[in-house]
């Protein structure tokens, strides 16, 4: 009868390939005084390997949680990347324009900003901006 707390993995090694030669040599030649045994050796150097690894993509479950957790994407940096280039464009363009046209400049809305005035008197040119309360 076997026992609920044991479970068994196997693993083929083909002498073949180099990697797998190594690996076979080690585990045939382990120097029991220092390892406990070959079952403990390769737990422990799975063991190694996982938290070095930092559990990233060694279980399936990994990759659904990753994309549940919240990070931000390369997509979504460069669509906040464009945004602010057209946004800062768009001020240059303003700022330009009072600068070289005369008087008072039109109240222009900021969607996330607030409200910014530019004034100009003579060759002083003015930005003020005012933080709206969202409610």
């Amino acid at each position: 009868m076997a026992k609920p707390n044991i479970c068994y993995h196997n693993v083929r090694i083909n002498l073949d390939n180099e990697q797998h030669c190594r690996v076979h040599r080690v585990l045939s030649k382990l120097n029991k005084k220092i390892h406990k045994s070959v079952n403990q050796f390769i737990v422990d150097a799975v063991d190694f390997y996982i938290n070095s690894m930092n559990d990233e993509n060694l279980v399936e479950d990994a990759v659904e949680q990753k994309k549940n957790a919240g990070y931000i994407t390369r997509d979504d940096l460069d669509g906040i990347r464009a945004e602010l280039k057209n946004e800062v464009k768009n001020e240059i363009i303003m700022l330009l324009g009072a600068a070289l046209g005369a008087g008072t400049v039109r109240v222009v809305e900021e969607p996330r900003a607030g409200t910014a005035w530019i004034l100009q008197q003579g060759n002083q040119l003015t930005i003020q901006r005012k933080q709206m309360i969202q409610p």
